[in-house]
């Protein structure tokens, strides 16, 4: 396409994508970037009296935060089956949608930057469809520069397929197995393994959301680089930290960061417990962003409340090794409360972690193993970051340049076979097996 028709082509492709949930979802977001557009002009118009500016940013954020209750939480789950029919409904990247449109009216309202008056960059920034579904969440005053304006190369665009590749091998190969040992050991009697598999699993499960998660996210930046949009990363390149102040800072960053810029930054005061209390709050919006219940909210709270007390109580380099291991124990016990739905089963499960007498390993134990080890270790390593180290280690040796790229072609070639293998043998539906 000519430069100047780059932006409008990829805003209707993202419309096509988004019509791809049912015209009922696309609907909601195509009036909701109506308003955002007709709000921001708004605010602007009237930035100079602050009372009536607030008063009508407060009603728009009210009406946004209301539609994302609405059609996103299991507490409408009736309603919803009652009126809309699921498969006329399916609101794509609704959450992260609703935090992009938040945050562009918060920042005209602060004067950060100038209501965009040009309905197309602005639909385009909200409905851009790659970071549509799983982000990063960026700011309007940074996200222009290169989404209104991209920059093409065929580098660009094989690096791209690659990352989508990596991102779906993610998910489809480590997540979707490693999902299986919690799933195997929650389902199966009380009395049939031994406390120490209830860990393997609550871990197990810890390691296939930051595969699920991480690879989504890679899906999305790799789809936007073959674009030429580059977006800013969202997940570390490990999930094992000397620290839980550590962990949040690599944990969905962009997500995180919107909080803390614009809830957080609201109860910050002088005193350090204020800071603590700022952090807590913040992080429990979090959870609620991740779903409107009561167990989310508690493990962001919880996730919170530890960032605050190693920040009173400091974050010595001493005891490492201990430090690795205490953050993943208390990562794994808290991660129970964001995959679990409610309080009975989280109690239930506590339970069955903490069973000092059953300890003792069981036959069934060592079956169960036998059949996950290979994956469970392959995970264990993917997740420590440690390949990711070894290639930018080759990249200064010369003959790693040579076999660079025909290198990436052999693995993009294998893992696009086995995708597509997993995909098509697999139980249920591919397209069921890709939405989830």
């Amino acid at each position: 396409m000519p430069k100047h028709w780059k932006p409008m082509t990829m805003l209707i492709i993202s419309a096509i994508f988004i019509l791809s949930g049912g015209i009922f979802s696309a609907g909601v977001l195509l009036l909701l970037t109506a308003g955002t557009f007709g709000a921001g002009l708004l605010l602007e118009k009237i930035r100079a009296s602050h009372s009536r500016s607030a008063l009508l940013l407060g009603a728009a954020v009210m009406f946004e935060f209301a539609a994302l209750i609405l059609f996103c939480s299991d507490w409408m789950q009736s309603w919803k089956v009652n009126w809309i029919h699921g498969a006329d409904f399916f609101p794509f990247g609704f959450a992260f949608f609703v935090l992009q449109s938040i945050g562009y009216l918060v920042d005209v309202h602060r004067g950060k930057c100038h209501a965009e008056h040009n309905w197309q960059r602005l639909s385009l920034f909200l409905l851009f469809y790659p970071r549509l579904i799983m982000g990063p969440v960026v700011q309007y005053s940074t996200a222009e520069k290169t989404l209104c304006v991209p920059s093409f190369s065929l580098s660009q665009i094989g690096a791209g397929f690659f990352r989508v590749l990596l991102g779906l091998a993610k998910k489809l190969i480590l997540a979707n197995w490693l999902v299986q040992i919690f799933d195997t050991v929650m389902l199966a009697d009380t009395a049939l393994y031994s406390a120490w598999i209830y860990w393997i699993g609550i871990f197990a499960k810890f390691l296939s959301l930051y595969f699920s998660l991480s690879g989504y996210a890679d899906m999305a930046i790799g789809t936007a680089l073959c674009y030429g949009v580059k977006l800013p990363e969202s997940y570390g390149k490990t999930m094992f930290y000397p620290g839980i102040a550590l962990f949040a800072e690599q944990w969905n960053r962009t997500v995180v960061q919107w909080f803390s810029h614009y809830v957080g930054t609201h109860f910050h005061g002088r005193n350090r417990f204020f800071h603590v209390f700022a952090v807590v709050i913040t992080w429990g919006c979090v959870g609620l962003w991740y779903g409107f219940r009561l167990t989310t909210m508690l493990w962001g709270m919880g996730i919170g409340l530890c960032i605050g007390l190693e920040y009173l109580f400091g974050n010595k380099n001493r005891y490492r090794g201990f430090r690795y291991v205490g953050t993943l124990f208390l990562l794994c016990v808290s991660m129970v409360l964001f995959v679990l739905p409610d309080m009975p089963h989280v109690l239930l499960c506590w339970k069955k972690l903490f069973q000092i007498t059953e300890f003792t390993p069981k036959e069934a134990d060592f079956l169960l193993l036998k059949g996950y080890i290979l994956v469970l270790l392959v995970g264990v390593y993917a997740a420590t970051g440690n390949l990711h180290t070894l290639l930018r280690q080759a990249e200064k040796q010369k003959w790693f340049r040579w076999i660079r790229l025909p290198g990436m072609l052999l693995a993009g070639a294998l893992l696009l076979l086995v995708c597509t293998a997993v995909l098509v043998t697999g139980n249920g539906s591919t397209t069921a097996d890709l939405l989830l």
